[in-house]
């Protein structure tokens, strides 16, 4: 197990710089979607009832009925864009991951698997360092959701404690959330084990490739 996570720490510090810039990424996304969605609830709900657009609208009772209909809907679909282009990254690296070890002017992976350890030591922790990876970027993601709701919260002055549930407001708006489900079951099976399972499809598709040379390209995209 220690050679294990030996293993893992050399892989995490490969990945360190990506990790952090995919963290700021999806920060900077959200606080973009918090501001894009405020400003257009102000300027809907303005144009709608013929009032100045001022944020103390969104102190109204209109303002808040908006708010819950509409503006929270529209931060959740913003935050799941920035999330969705991050996990897509964090897969695309799941075939970096190999390849640079493979392509690399010291052939790093031929080091690794003349290393007295086992060598599906190697592969697994390859894949702890994507699958933890995507596991950050979610959870992060769900960390920055409560965030957008307590800067909504305080600009306009809502005193229920209830509105920053992320998981409840998830549930209500409804289809507009895809990535990351509400649902208990749903959220084990797609986000949990479904994350482990897609990088296992693109790690053998990507060493079914590296095995059988010219057609291994063909083979690893049908696999795919």
């Amino acid at each position: 197990m220690n050679k294990l996570f030996t293993l893992y720490d050399i892989e995490f510090k490969r990945i360190y710089k990506l990790y952090a810039a995919l963290i700021c990424m999806l920060f900077i996304g959200n606080l973009v979607g918090v501001v894009i969605s405020i400003k257009n609830s102000v300027e809907s709900i303005s144009l709608n009832n013929n009032l100045p657009p001022n944020l103390n609208i969104l102190k109204t009772n209109l303002g808040l009925d908006f708010i819950n209909d509409i503006t929270i809907g529209d931060i959740y679909m913003y935050g799941s864009f920035v999330l969705a282009v991050s996990v897509l990254i964090c897969l695309f690296y799941a075939f970096i991951i190999w390849y640079r070890d493979y392509f690399s002017k010291c052939k790093t992976i031929y080091t690794l698997l003349t290393l007295p350890k086992q060598r599906f030591n190697v592969y697994l922790a390859k894949l702890m360092t994507v699958v933890i990876m995507i596991y950050g970027v979610i959870v992060s993601q769900i960390l920055f959701w409560y965030i957008d709701l307590n800067i909504v919260k305080h600009i306009a002055k809502i005193g229920s404690p209830g509105f920053v549930n992320v998981f409840k407001n998830i549930m209500n708006a409804g289809s507009q959330i895809n990535i990351v489900s509400p649902n208990i079951v749903e959220f084990f099976m797609l986000d949990i084990i479904g994350v482990i399972l897609a990088v296992i499809v693109i790690f053998t598709a990507v060493l079914i490739e590296r095995c059988t040379k010219k057609i291994g390209i063909i083979l690893g995209a049908v696999y795919i």
